[in-house]
């Protein structure tokens, strides 16, 4: 890429310009003009010389001889003739006359040329003393023509001396001022660089020292001066290198540094970090480098920085790291407080440091630790006789509200000078005095949130030999007792908290495993048994999202403190988490001591609980496992404790239950069970069983209801009722509902492509879980899309406790439903719930269910036979089909088709089969039924 100069290197004055093409303008107008002059005038030159030359020839050519008179000179005679023939050479445009003195022709050659023309002429002797004349003439026109035609060279040769003349002084002077500018620039970069280092010499923090190869100074900054305390050189070159010397006389170890001076002068070395210490106990990192020119070492450029600061923290940095070992190592505090104590002393040189500390905020006794340098009468004193001085202290200064208001320095937040003018340290002043050690200033110990903690105190034997840097001493030694103090409170909470519950104080999961296996140890050594009690509350997730979580934790401390009722000061009551408590109950004789127990305390809990303004009841679900009898493992002992409580709440809570081994098989087969499910839709082992449906009116079969069957791979056929509940418990019960969805559609779909077979509507039952979904009806409506059946064969079953759960929501998602085009939704077991008249009229449904323990007491049983008849009446008058399932005997076809039910099914019909037999079923009937038709 082509570089531009700077702006300032192209411009020119701006006259100049202007004067240079003036200039120009007029070289190449001369050198035009002059070409063809300079032309003209040689060859009108050469044109003379001719003419002159043919006039000799003429004048000197005779015709006849000279003839002599006396006294006279012979004289020549000129004929015409002749001079014409002498002539003769001359060109034919060059005109020639001879003429006489009268002026008439004698002899002449060529026609006289056209204007302008060039004439010489000459006075011939022609004899009789008549003189004549001779004259020669030609024309200048070919000459003009031809200078004319020189002007075009004159041209060529002008321009090019326009544009010599006019771009060559403007190169030059760009050049000159280009140059010029750059020797200004240079040297403005000089100046600025020469002012920057300048600047950076002053303004660094470092002491800048340059010296010549024979260590003469040369330049040294001001902060190297005042470093060194040295006075300003009024020479460029010190004599004698004194400056060096001077450097020599102020260090504690002289020699070494001039050894090194010495070195260095001999090599080109380079000296990096080394550190130089002063008699006045500052500490100076020196470096020093060769300065080069052109290769060659011309001196030496040392630095010096005050590290004094960095040495001082570096040794607080060593003592924190050895106070705070010792802390996280576990050492008592008083010794990682007194080895704190002995660094400040050392450090200080004259200060007595000592530390009050209380190890947290609940008012423990007042600890004292001091350094070695304090006498040990001074600390007896403070331990045995100023305990109740340094409380008051404590409580005085811990009342104050602002602490900085109260004598505290601005630099140091936190130190309090001047102790002995402060009232409320009159006592300790005066014990300390009396020991001859005088109480200076102190500096208080904050912890992060502002509660005061402690107090480190100064002690001098002369206060007037207090050093500048003791207080910043002691700032940092309180951050480092408030971190040593803190960590150790942090310690002790982090071991309650990870052993205890937060919100009922109770043992946690780890103490409650540590406790038992510490029990089960101690009872192998002595005769008893122990038992282990597993407690849940019942019904206390509905009380927590009613009332709220603040009352709910507002109840699991009363629990907690009502459980510790219950028990002896040697038993273990522990939160697990959540509502779930655990109770290890040690030495006991026999099991009806633990069951005596769990009685307590469902008859504690019998009475209410009072949240706030609000009572509440909650009962326990307890199960109980006795160690050994049971098992000698403390694992197997929580599980079968566990497996006994969720027995007890299957019998319906509010009691307890003793673990059996019926319990744990059936717990395991539960666990068996569970595990094969998660699996079971992936093998393919649902299979979908249909039980038909009788049409009393028209006594034949217009659907089924479809129901789900597992065949277990070990176990086989699987009844609904073992598993259907698990699917709900662990939400299996949404992917096989929607499984068992699409099967069912898919075999309509079937059935409709089949021939022979009549419409047939089949009923699927809709699980608690898939009725809560929000997109339900767009997932039946999808399902029906895909497998191409119409909504009108596809009948849909709700329970009447799910529809009673939630009736808003069940009413919402039934509308969505209905909206999809499904026109058929039952509410099944009606009668066994607790629905409400007002709900059932708003649900969107089509049918009612006669639940089968109902119709098992017909004809007979009054109280079947009232409700009945009062449920189908009931839905006849809310214009709803009646269905009655489990009917099973020819007496309970007869009532139920005498008290007007539309439609049953049961085993008087056929069981659930499967698909293919029920096929066959549906063409038999009817067959059956067109044979019986008149």
């Amino acid at each position: 890429m082509k570089s531009e100069s700077p702006p300032e290197l192209q411009d020119l004055p701006p006259e100049m310009p202007t004067l240079i093409a003036r200039l120009a303008w007029g070289g190449g107008t001369l050198v035009t003009l002059l070409v063809p002059l300079i032309f003209f005038v040689v060859g009108y030159q050469s044109e003379v010389a001719r003419l002159e030359s043919a006039l000799q020839v003429g004048l000197y050519s005779n015709a006849k001889q000279p003839r002599t008179h006396a006294g006279k000179a012979r004289e020549t005679l000129h004929s015409p003739p002749a001079v014409l023939a002498a002539l003769n050479w001359l060109p034919g445009h060059t005109s020639i006359r001879l003429t006489d003195d009268r002026q008439q022709l004698l002899a002449g050659k060529n026609a006289t040329p056209r204007w302008p023309q060039l004439t010489r002429s000459a006075t011939l002797n022609l004899g009789a003393e008549h003189p004549g004349q001779l004259a020669v003439s030609r024309s200048i026109r070919p000459l003009l023509l031809y200078s004319l035609l020189m002007s075009l060279p004159g041209l060529i040769l002008g321009i090019i001396t326009f544009i010599t003349l006019r771009d060559l002084p403007m190169r030059v002077f760009r050049r000159t001022l280009q140059e010029i500018t750059i020797r200004k620039v240079t040297e403005e970069k000089l100046a600025k660089s020469l002012s920057i280092f300048s600047a950076t010499l002053e303004s660094t923090a470092d002491g800048i020292f340059v010296t010549d190869v024979y260590g003469r100074e040369v330049v040294a900054n001001k902060r190297f001066r005042d470093m060194w305390h040295l006075h300003q050189s009024d020479s460029l070159y010190a004599n004698n290198n004194e400056t060096l010397a001077e450097l020599s006389n102020k260090l504690r170890d002289p020699t070494a540094f001039a050894a090194t001076i010495k070195d260095l002068s001999k090599h080109i070395d380079v000296n990096q970090g080394s550190t130089l210490e002063l008699r006045d106990g500052r500490h100076f990192e020196w470096n020093s480098q060769p300065q080069f020119v052109n290769g060659r070492v011309v001196g030496r450029v040392t630095s010096f920085r005050d590290v004094s600061d960095r040495k001082q923290a570096e040794a607080l940095l060593a003592i924190e790291n050895e106070v705070l070992e010792m802390v996280v190592c576990g050492q008592p505090l008083q010794a990682a407080l007194g080895v704190l104590a002995n660094h400040v002393e050392v450090l200080s040189g004259e200060m007595f440091c000592t530390i009050l500390f209380r190890k947290d905020n609940e008012g423990a006794e007042l600890e004292c630790v001091s350094g070695r340098s304090l006498p040990s009468n001074v600390v007896d004193g403070i331990v045995h006789h100023g305990q109740a001085v340094l409380d008051q202290v404590f409580d005085a200064i811990t009342q104050l509200e602002n602490a900085p208001k109260h004598g505290l320095a601005d630099e140091y937040s936190g130190v309090i000078e001047d102790i002995g003018a402060h009232p409320i340290w009159a006592d300790y002043c005066s014990l300390m005095a009396s020991h001859g050690v005088h109480a200076c200033f102190a500096v208080a110990v904050r912890s992060t949130d502002g509660h005061l903690l402690g107090l480190i105190v100064a002690h001098y034997r002369h206060p007037s030999k207090q050093q500048p840097h003791d207080r910043e001493l002691m700032w940092v030694a309180a951050h480092l007792v408030r971190i040593a103090i803190e960590r150790r409170q942090a310690e002790e909470r982090l071991q309650v908290l990870a052993h205890y519950d937060t919100l009922t104080r109770l043992p946690n999961r780890a103490l409650f495993h540590d406790r038992l296996n510490q029990a089960l140890a101690r009872l192998e050594r002595n005769k008893g048994l122990v038992a282990l009690m597993f407690i849940d509350l019942d019904r206390f997730k509905t009380i927590n999202d009613t009332l709220g979580h603040d009352l709910g934790d507002q109840l699991l401390r009363e629990v907690s403190a009502r459980l510790l009722m219950c028990v002896r000061e040697m038993d273990t009551v522990a939160r697990l988490g959540g509502d779930e408590f655990t109770i290890i109950l040690e030495q006991i004789n026999k099991a009806e001591d633990a069951a005596s127990v769990a009685g307590k305390i469902i008859e504690v809990f019998a009475a209410p609980f009072r949240l706030g303004h609000q009572e509440t009841f909650v009962t326990p679900s307890i199960g109980i496992t006795i160690y050994p009898a049971d098992s000698d493992n403390s694992s197997h002992l929580i599980k079968y404790a566990d497996t006994a409580m969720y027995r007890a709440k299957e019998d319906g809570g509010n009691g307890y239950r003793f673990f059996t081994t019926e319990m744990n098989t059936l717990a395991t087969d539960r666990l068996e069970m569970e595990s094969g499910l998660r699996r079971a839709l992936e093998r393919g082992e649902f299979v979908v069983y249909y039980q038909p449906k009788l049409d009393l009116a028209s006594n034949s079969i217009t659907g089924a209801e479809a129901l789900l069957r597992w065949k277990h791979p070990r176990r086989g056929l699987i009844c609904p009722d073992e598993f259907i509940p698990i699917l709900e418990e662990t939400g299996l019960i949404e992917q096989v509902g929607s499984w068992v969805l699409k099967t069912v559609c898919s075999q309509i779909r079937a059935w409709q492509d089949s021939p022979g077979l009549p419409p047939l509507v089949i009923a699927v039952n809709l699980s608690g879980r898939q009725l809560q979904r929000s997109n339900l009806a767009t997932a039946i409506s999808d399902i029906l899309e895909e497998t191409g059946v119409e909504p009108r064969f596809l009948e849909l079953e709700v329970t009447e406790s799910i529809l009673m759960h939630d009736p808003q929501c069940a009413v919402d998602v039934l509308m969505q439903i209905r909206n999809k085009g499904i026109l058929h939704i039952d509410v099944d077991d009606f009668g066994t719930g607790y629905s409400s008249l007002s709900y059932l009229k708003q649900f969107p449904i089509d049918c009612l269910k006669l639940d089968k323990s109902f119709v098992d007491g017909l004809p007979h049983d009054e109280d079947d036979i009232a409700i009945s008849q009062a449920v189908i009446a009931m839905a006849h008058s809310l214009r709803l089909t009646v269905i009655a399932e489990g009917v099973e005997r020819e007496e309970q076809l007869a009532f139920l088709r005498d008290n007007g039910c539309d439609i049953i099914q049961g085993y008087i019909i056929s069981p659930p089969v499967p698909a293919q037999t029920f096929a066959q079923l549906v063409l038999e009937r009817a067959q059956q039924h067109s044979t019986t038709l008149p």
